[in-house]
């Protein structure tokens, strides 16, 4: 039975076991929006946080606008949580809570990509000293999926129950971001997860 989840592709039924509505020939609910409608609104994100990476733990425009889609889904948003942590809640009755993670920090190393919207940004490290930025670890496309994926979840509620806590994290390239987001209560101010999904990019 788990197999034949996998292959529908049933990404929250697979994980825990969410109740998801299908059609008579086996396809998610027409509520769910095809996921081709989207990817022009997440391609401009992806290139408008690719020319705008921050530094660690200085990711304010990234949180913002993390902040700003959340609320557009219907989420019920806290920012600054550990600093610039953002904590997104959609409650959807009873059932699980899963926990979406992307980070967002990029890393202070000049880009020489060449494409049209590569990062020209410099920013002030934590000595004081200006160094080039840029997104080199992918953390733009995992915020660019986590936004793409709370639309999504926030659209097709009639499919599945529970709670969806999106977590745009911090800090991760400097290993300090996610206990700063603990230490902010993040797992006392905010439903406890039964299950924590991130991501990584793989470039071959």
């Amino acid at each position: 039975a788990r197999s034949e989840r996998l292959e529908k592709g049933v990404l929250l039924e697979i994980m825990m076991e969410w109740p998801m509505t299908f059609d008579q020939a086996g396809s998610p609910d027409p509520a769910l929006r095809n996921l081709k409608d989207l990817l022009p609104e997440l391609e401009a994100l992806y290139k408008d946080l690719h020319s705008h990476p921050e530094l660690s733990m200085q990711e304010s425009r990234t949180s913002a606008l993390a902040a700003d889609h959340l609320r557009a889904a219907g989420f019920e948003v806290t920012a600054d949580v550990g600093k610039t942590g953002v904590v997104g809640l959609l409650r959807n009755g009873d059932g699980p809570t899963v926990m979406l993670r992307a980070d967002m920090d990029a890393l202070p190393v000049e880009e020489a990509t060449g494409l049209p919207y590569a990062s020209k940004i410099t920013m002030k490290d934590r000595d004081g000293n200006t160094v080039p930025v840029s997104h080199m670890c992918g953390h733009d496309m995992h915020v660019t999926w986590l936004v793409g994926a709370t639309k999504l979840l926030a659209e097709a509620r009639t499919t599945w129950r529970g709670t969806i806590l999106a977590v745009f994290q911090p800090g991760e390239e400097t290993a300090e971001g996610a206990q700063a987001m603990i230490d902010d209560g993040l797992f006392k101010r905010f439903p406890k997860p039964d299950v924590v999904l991130g991501q990584h990019v793989m470039v071959g």
